[in-house]
């Protein structure tokens, strides 16, 4: 008997959840990331979605919330889950949807119909040049490029920028800037160029190309300079220092995130008159009869975009990424 009883109440629990919600309320959602649970929650109010808030999650800050960001807007302006997954972040952005679609439909909540598919976009723009990759470099390439005057253009593959950038901290190195100056004082004229090549190729058992390193660091304290003015960063001493280096000069920002320069560098360009277009994976380089680079020819989701510019700055990466490019010392 009791345990009919038992029974009874279970199945009257069960059925009661699937009932259709109030038209106004809220509804605790958890989805599986990539480092574990998303747990977020959506606010319906007359059966249309009025929020989709993100309370918990172990993915990584900088993508993350760029991603969640685009997300919500995405949601609440077609008022359905059915909508495109973040480039570079499909995983995560489908699980999102995914779950947040099936607790809607659970709680009996039916959202508008979603509309016909647009038809694929085309875009042409013109600029002077046109920058590829969306990380620090190509964001501090367009912002420098902008303040010489030129109309510039940057393409970032993803649907977030930051690259690979964004895995990692704040902490760079900062020898023959004024930045260091300020930081270290009087440690800071001990650092040279070529001190820090000496130690570059010491931390990497001699197998860095002596060439791009004098580049690196021959330009590195311009870099850091320009970008921290443009932007106004506050760099300060980094808590740690590398071992490997023989003189302290890392820096760090507050945040002791890459985020915080990434959002302000995109933020500051955009302010400054520079265009930001992400979802663009660049797939063709346009030419005249005489060989000359024209622009090129980006393929998108949803849309294909043309830009004509007089040069191509490329800032892509990739390198550690692809595995045919790596040497026989870089196996394992």
């Amino acid at each position: 008997m009791w345990t009919t009883i038992i029974l009874m109440v279970l199945y009257e629990g069960l059925t009661k959840g699937e009932k259709t919600m109030d038209n106004k309320g809220k509804i605790d959602v958890q989805a599986k990331g990539h480092n574990g649970p998303i747990d977020f929650e959506l606010s319906i109010d007359d059966g249309r979605v009025t929020d989709l808030e993100i309370k918990q999650h172990s993915e990584i800050p900088g993508i993350f919330d760029q991603v969640a960001d685009k997300l919500r807007s995405d949601v609440l302006e077609n008022q359905s889950f059915a909508i495109d997954a973040i480039s570079g972040a499909t995983v995560m952005s489908e699980a999102i949807l995914e779950s947040a679609d099936q607790a809607v439909k659970n709680e009996g909540v039916q959202l508008p119909e979603k509309e016909k598919e647009q038809t694929r976009q085309k875009e042409e723009i013109q600029v002077d040049i046109v920058v590829i990759g969306g990380g620090e470099a190509g964001l501090v390439a367009a912002a420098r490029l902008l303040t010489a005057g030129k109309k510039v253009a940057l393409l970032e593959k993803n649907g977030y920028l930051g690259g690979a950038t964004i895995l990692n901290g704040s902490n760079v190195t900062a020898t023959g800037s004024k930045t260091a100056k300020r930081i270290f004082g009087e440690q800071a004229k001990k650092d040279t160029p070529q001190h820090l090549a000496a130690d570059v190729s010491n931390e990497s058992l001699h197998t860095n190309d002596q060439n791009l390193t004098q580049v690196m660091t021959e330009n590195i304290g311009e870099a850091i300079d320009f970008i921290s003015d443009f932007v106004n960063l506050n760099y300060g001493k980094a808590q740690t220092q590398t071992p490997e280096h023989s003189i302290d000069r890392q820096i760090e920002l507050p945040s002791s995130s890459s985020y915080e320069l990434v959002k302000k560098a995109a933020e500051a360009f955009t302010k400054k008159g520079g265009q930001i277009f992400l979802d663009a994976r660049v797939e063709h380089i346009l030419q005249d009869e005489n060989g000359k680079v024209t622009g090129v020819v980006a393929e998108g989701r949803k849309r294909t975009l043309t830009v004509h510019a007089d040069a191509i700055t490329l800032s892509t990466g990739g390198y550690g990424a692809n595995l045919n490019m790596r040497g026989k010392k870089a196996k394992g």
